[in-house]
């Protein structure tokens, strides 16, 4: 069982949008603890000497220009609760894959567990077919020498096709859970060694 559960955590579409989640809250993360430095700007302008027609500078400012912009409310404030909020979407995707692997695995195991109960049942069925068969054999013989009448040998022939009956509904309840199994592994259960 613990196969078929590793399978389908591997496999099932569902487990690996979850894991993307986590992937993403955690470069979410990343990108709000990079951000912290957003608020600062810094500006370079080189600025060249102009003359006009008359050769004379008529640039009032000329050289090299640094600027600093600085909005303290977007640091002290804002970032903070950006990345505190990026943490928790970690901790959330975290969890909810967390849960999610617990759901799947006990939905293999139910799946799992009927399977093998419709299994059981489907090799009690097929005894049961034989032996109803045997006693049809039996009282046929019987029934062509007179020695039972043939209310009994009919009960004997309804019974068999009572048991078969319930042969070919127990062998569309093993396909049923045999699928039901296969949809969370995502591979045919034949395949898995």
């Amino acid at each position: 069982m613990e196969k078929l559960i590793a399978v389908a955590k591997e496999n099932y579409p569902r487990n690996k949008i979850f894991e993307n989640r986590v992937t993403m809250a955690n470069n979410n993360l990343s990108i709000a603890k990079a951000s912290w430095l957003d608020p600062l700007s810094f500006n370079y302008v080189n600025r060249t000497n102009i003359y006009n027609i008359d050769g004379v500078n008529s640039s009032i400012l000329s050289g090299y220009f640094l600027n600093i912009n600085f909005s303290p409310a977007s640091i002290l404030v804002k970032k903070p609760y950006q990345v505190k909020n990026a943490r928790s979407e970690v901790i959330v995707a975290n969890a909810e894959r967390d849960e999610y692997a617990l759901q799947l695995e006990a939905e293999v195991k139910r799946r799992y567990t009927v399977y093998v109960q419709n299994l059981q049942t489907l090799k009690l069925v097929n005894q049961r077919v034989i032996d109803a068969e045997s006693t049809f054999t039996n009282m046929k013989a019987k029934y062509e020498r007179s020695e039972i009448s043939f209310k009994e040998f009919n009960d004997v022939s309804t019974f068999v096709t009572s048991v078969k009956e319930s042969k070919v509904s127990a062998e569309a309840n093993l396909l049923t859970s045999k699928f039901q199994l296969e949809e969370l592994l995502t591979v045919k259960l034949e395949d898995i060694k």
